[in-house]
C-alpha cells in the first residue's frame, strides 16, 4: 500500500519511511516546499499517488520560542491538520495524526498539537472518520539533527543537545535543574506505532512511549557517561517559559517496550560520527 507521509523528511518521518518499507509498503513523501495548508496541492498529491492512507507528521515545533508567534503555530498545527483531515475524509482513506506527550503544558506547541488531536478524535467518534491519534513522547535516536552550534535545527532536542555538548567537552545545561520527568522512546519504536495505527484504533489515543519515568538529570548523566565514560559536569539553569519545572511527560498506557537507556550508546556513537563529519 502507498502511504502519504507529511513531514516525511524530518526525524520521525525518516524513521516512518524505513518502517513502511520494512512492512512492504511504499511511502509517498510530502514535505517542503509543499505545505499542508495548501489543500488543493495536498489533494492532488493524494489523488495522483493513489495513496491508501495518510500519516500526518507535519507541524511547527518548539515551546518557549513559539510564545509570541501563536498565530503561526495555530495556522500550521491546527488549520493545517484540518486541511489534511478533509482530504483524507474525501478520499475515504484512514489517517494517523501525531500528537504529543506534552499535552497540557502552557506553551503554543503543546496547546496547538492538543487541539489537532481533539479535533481528530471528535471527527472519528462523531462523524465516523477513520482517524487514529498517536501521542509521541520524548523521541531520540540516530538522525535527529542538533541545533546551533552543531547543526541547523531550529529546535534544541534533549538527546542531540546533550550528546554534542558532552562530546565537545562542554557542560550539560539543565534548565530548571533537570527535575522534569520524561519518557524517552527510541524513534524506531515511535515509527512502528505510527505505522501500526493505520489500521486503528480510530477515535482513540495510542501512547508511543514506554511508561518508564526518568528525570532529565538522569538522562543527561547517562548520555554523558556513554559519551565520555564519566559523570558530572552538569549545570543548573533557570527554567524556560512555557515549560513547567514539575512537568511529568510519561505514557500512561505505553505501546512501546524498550525503555531508557535503550540504544543510548549506539545513538551517542552516531553523534560522534556526525561531529567528525
Amino acid at each position: 500500500m502507498k502511504v502519504l507521509v507529511t513531514g516525511s523528511s524530518g526525524f520521525i518521518g525518516t524513521a516512518v519511511g524505513a518502517e513502511l518499507e520494512a512492512r512492504g509498503h511504499e511511502m509517498v513523501p510530502f514535505d517542503r516546499p509543499h505545505d499542508i495548508r495548501d489543500g488543493l496541492k495536498f489533494r492532488s498529491v493524494v489523488r495522483d499517488s493513489d495513496a491508501g492512507a495518510v500519516i500526518n507528521l507535519a507541524g511547527v515545533l518548539g515551546a518557549a520560542d513559539l510564545l509570541g508567534t501563536e498565530r503561526y503555530a495555530a495556522d500550521v498545527n491546527i488549520l493545517g491538520a484540518l486541511a489534511v483531515f478533509d482530504v483524507a475524509r474525501d478520499a475515504g482513506i484512514p489517517l494517523v495524526q501525531i500528537g504529543t506527550g506534552h499535552k497540557g503544558q502552557p506553551n503554543p506547541y503543546a496547546i496547538t498539537k492538543a487541539c489537532a488531536e481533539e479535533l481528530g478524535l471528535a471527527r472519528a467518534n462523531w462523524l465516523g472518520q477513520k482517524i487514529a491519534v498517536v501521542r509521541a513522547y520524548n523521541a531520540y535516536g540516530p538522525g535527529q539533527i542538533p541545533g546551533f552550534p552543531y547543526g541547523p535545527a531550529t529546535v534544541h532536542k534533549f538527546f542531540p543537545t546533550f550528546a554534542c555538548r558532552a562530546l565537545d567537552g562542554r557542560v550539560l545545561e539543565l534548565y530548571g535543574g533537570g527535575s522534569q520527568v520524561i519518557d524517552p522512546v527510541h524513534v524506531s519504536d515511535v515509527a512502528a506505532v505510527l505505522v501500526g495505527a493505520i489500521g486503528g484504533p480510530y477515535g482513540e489515543v495510542t501512547d508511543a512511549g514506554n511508561g518508564k519515568p526518568v528525570t532529565v538529570r538522569e538522562v543527561a548523566a547517562d548520555v554523558l557517561a556513554a559519551a565520555v565514560g564519566a559523570r558530572g559536569r552538569l549545570a543548573d539553569l533557570p527554567g524556560r517559559d512555557g515549560e513547567p519545572l514539575d512537568a511529568e511527560v510519561v505514557a500512561r498506557n505505553p505501546a512501546c517496550g524498550n525503555p531508557w537507556p535503550y540504544l543510548v550508546a549506539e545513538t551517542v556513537a552516531w553523534y560522534r560520527d556526525f561531529l567528525a563529519r
